[in-house]
């Protein structure tokens, strides 16, 4: 049973990085194709993503709408998972590229699943294990590798870049521990709604959805659309619904699949080549995460 109930954790956290990984290529088109804004998509995406699920909770659970407000531990915690980690871990990544480089934002926000493995042994006072360690740095390799698609200028950034990156994987390793009591006692539906809801209003003080900077067209809605469904409310929610399943450790190092895998998208969509260091990055961090699944 326990054996199967990893195996569904695991197959959840899988899926969301491939649901991130296709909304990544979405956005990249957003952005170069329809010239929309990071800050105005990221405001959208949450707003919108969290209105839908909350909408749908609510068929679910009539208390879906009102618990935060029945209880002040549960407001105070919806609204720091959503302001620190739903919010925050979208802005600043968003940051670090607008500073640097998609590929210097993806390997420094890859520190994240450091920082879980290490609060969790903080947590346990047990330290991890140094097979542990070296499959973590082995994966983190392999995702540098990927991103980095064998230039070493894809690697250079400023020190506020590299800053903001490492908020990035702070907020990243936050989300990804501190909702597990909500997710128990309220459901991941509620949960991630209301996070997505509150992160949407906060990004709306910086850029309202109604200030659109962008080409509107058929094809741009379409991807907006796809952003939305697939790499918001779907991703987020299926993401944090494997945390009932396996730890927060593993769920992190899961998200290793999104570079590979929007690496793999933009080979058939942009007609990319898939280049040797890509390829050892591709066998590293497969065979860190297969090892890694076992320990963690």
């Amino acid at each position: 049973m326990l054996k199967n109930q990893k195996t569904i954790g695991i197959l959840y956290a899988s899926i969301a990085a491939a649901l991130w990984a296709i909304s990544g290529i979405s956005g990249q088109i957003l952005f170069n194709q329809f010239h929309f804004s990071a800050t105005w998509l990221v405001s959208t995406r949450m707003l919108l993503a969290g209105f839908l699920l909350l909408m749908i909770a609510r068929i679910k659970n009539k208390d879906a709408l009102t618990w935060p407000f029945k209880h002040r531990t549960d407001f105070i915690s919806i609204l720091s998972f959503s302001l620190l980690g739903m919010y925050l871990v979208q802005f600043t990544y968003f940051k670090t590229i607008e500073l640097s480089s998609a590929s210097f934002a993806t390997i420094v926000q890859y520190i994240g699943p450091v920082f879980v493995i290490f609060y969790t042994a903080l947590q346990t006072k047990m330290l991890p294990a140094k097979k542990t360690i070296y499959l973590i740095l082995l994966a983190l390799l392999g995702v540098t590798l990927i991103a980095a698609k064998g230039k070493l200028a894809n690697l250079i950034a400023s020190p506020a870049a590299f800053l903001w990156g490492i908020g990035s994987a702070i907020s990243l390793a936050f989300y990804s521990i501190q909702p597990r009591r909500l997710l128990a006692e309220h459901g991941s539906i509620a949960v991630v709604g209301w996070g997505m809801l509150l992160g949407g209003i906060a990004a709306n003080i910086i850029h309202p959805i109604w200030k659109v900077d962008g080409m509107v067209t058929l094809t741009s809605v379409l991807q907006i659309f796809i952003v939305i469904i697939f790499g918001t409310a779907c991703s987020f929610l299926i993401y944090l619904s494997s945390l009932r399943y396996i730890s927060s450790a593993l769920a992190s190092v899961l998200t290793a699949f999104e570079p590979i895998l929007a690496t793999v998208f933009s080979i058939f969509i942009f007609q990319l080549r898939f280049s040797l260091p890509e390829f050892i990055g591709f066998l590293l961090v497969l065979g860190a995460i297969l090892f890694l699944q076992k320990t963690l």
